[in-house]
This record gives structure tokens, sequence and C-alpha cells, in this order.
């Protein structure tokens, strides 16, 4: 698995002949989403103020995705492509642990937590194709493998489904 995780990488990791405009997308796709997608979430919080429902969703969903991704990367360490010196990295960062990816669950868990609302599906679909776009940057820039942003999506579709069965479940029982 992991010879083919480095496969996929260096398959959209940039390289020297990669065009510099190409370079410059990627580089603002890989961090403006994050402020985007919390812009996007302050306005779902304004606009349906009333609905505490929606912001616990958002809340419960992000936090047990982000605590579940620091749990991952504390007890599988993953090294990033460029301290294994593969590919090419374009922007700088730590050399931390890559597995899962911290920006995609939390991208990807705002995403889930309104896909689960049937009033905010629309934003939740804009917020997931946001994701998408920065799981692209962030392997073109050589700073995370596909399967990073894989398992950041699995474990925030994942901690937004058991969200929404708690809320559900509750609704039930009242």
């Amino acid at each position: 698995m992991q010879s083919l995780n480095h496969e996929l990488f260096l398959t959209l990791n940039a390289d020297e002949s990669s065009p510099v405009a190409l370079i410059a997308i990627a580089r603002l796709l890989a961090e403006l989403p994050i402020a985007l997608a919390v812009l996007a979430a302050l306005y779902v919080l304004v606009r349906r103020k009333s609905e505490k429902a929606v912001a616990m969703r958002l809340l419960l969903s992000v936090s047990l995705a982000m605590a579940a991704a620091y749990a991952i990367r504390k007890i599988h360490y993953t090294p990033r492509p460029f301290v294994i010196d593969l590919g090419h990295t374009l922007i700088d960062h730590a050399p931390t642990a890559s597995f899962p990816s911290f920006h995609g669950t939390f991208l990807f868990s705002l995403a889930a937590a309104l896909l689960f609302c049937p009033k905010e599906r629309a934003l939740g679909a804009v917020l997931l194709l946001l994701g998408l776009a920065t799981a692209w940057a962030r392997i073109y820039l050589g700073v995370h493998y596909p399967l990073d942003m894989l398992g950041a999506l699995i474990t925030a579709f994942a901690a937004a489904a058991a969200v929404h069965c708690c809320f559900l479940l509750r609704r039930q029982r009242t």
C-alpha cells in the first residue's frame, strides 16, 4: 500500500517543469479554503442562530474529527514526503506526521457536518469541493500523500456520521 501511495504522490506532485501559475494557484488552495470554510461556518451559525443543533453538529463533528486525527498521528507516525526525500516540496512545512492531514480533516469535517443538515447540503457540497481542492494542492506542493487526504476524508465523515447518529438517537428519545 505504501508503494502505491508513493507512486500516486509522485504522479500528482509538481516538478521543475510545472507551470508557475499552477504552483501559485496550488499555494492559494493549500491554505485559503481553511479561512473560507471558517467564514462559511460562521455565516451558517449567524444565519441560523436560533437553531443550536446546527452549531452543536459543527462543533462536535470538527472536535471529534480533529481529536481522532490527533490520536491517529500519535499512534502511527507517517513521515511527510520531504522527510524521506520523495518528490518536490514547494512550501515550507514542519516535519510532523502526515497521516491524516489536519487541513483535510478540518475542511472535510465541516463539509460532512453540513451535508448531514438538509438545509445546509449545498454549502456542505461547496466545502467538500474546497476540501478536495486543498487535498490536491497539498499533494501537488509536496507536503502530503494521497492516502493522508483519504484518511482525513474518512476520519471526518466517520466523526460527522457519529455525531449525526447521536442527534438521531436523542431525537428518538424525546
